[in-house]
């Protein structure tokens, strides 16, 4: 029997208490993989509490309060891909405790993914993905596999932010600090949902012609 797994969905302010369509038809499946491959496990959702930090702080103590391996952390507003518990069997084989699954995001530099990696004391999104599995400094909170040894060895506040970090590149900077590496496989990717004003978008665009807008 492979180690159990437990899947917390982190309910943000945009959709508090909604889960999107296409990640439950992923926890489905992986319910179904899981049952196949005879890995236990358990899912639960975390809800109504804010900021992020806080509220994935509060998922980690009450994962280590438990006797699981592994946590497995998912935004409410993101899809998986297909059989991604296959992506936890692969890690666990190769001694890899702790990855994520890229998922697209927009910043001041464009479209770029949510993995980053170090040059010239720069911390540079990467715009396109490698693949295979592949090292990386920083790693987006979206799907965060965490083996349980890594937390223990950070031991508290996990998700603090460091400076201008976000909670979960601060996370991977404590995490390579205590001597693990974040990994990500550049051949699966998550979607990303995301919901936005037309009205603010109107507002922040003088130039947009609303009468081409209508036309699309």
């Amino acid at each position: 029997m492979k180690q159990p797994i437990v899947v917390i969905m982190l309910c943000g302010r945009e959709r508090e208490g909604w889960i999107n369509p296409g990640l439950m038809m992923r926890i489905v499946e992986c319910v179904h993989d899981g049952s196949r491959t005879r890995r236990p496990m358990a899912i639960d959702l975390k809800c109504g509490v804010s900021p992020v930090e806080r509220a994935r702080n509060q998922i980690v103590t009450d994962f280590l309060a438990s006797p699981i391996p592994w946590l497995l952390m998912l935004d409410n507003d993101c899809i998986p891909p297909a059989h991604f518990l296959e992506l936890i069997d692969m890690a666990e084989a190769d001694g890899k405790f702790l990855f994520g699954i890229p998922t697209p995001m927009i910043t001041e530099a464009g479209l770029t993914w949510n993995v980053a990696v170090k040059r010239d004391e720069q911390c540079v999104p990467l715009v396109t993905l490698p693949k295979g599995w592949n090292r990386c400094d920083w790693q987006g909170g979206s799907f965060l596999a965490i083996h349980r040894s890594v937390l223990e060895a950070i031991k508290s506040n996990w998700f603090d932010r460091i400076g201008s970090l976000g909670e979960d590149f601060s996370f991977s900077e404590r995490a390579r600090n205590a001597g693990f590496q974040p990994w990500f496989h550049g051949e699966h990717q998550c979607e990303h949902l995301h919901t936005v004003s037309l009205l603010e978008t109107l507002q922040r665009t003088p130039e947009c012609d609303l009468r081409q807008v209508t036309r699309l």
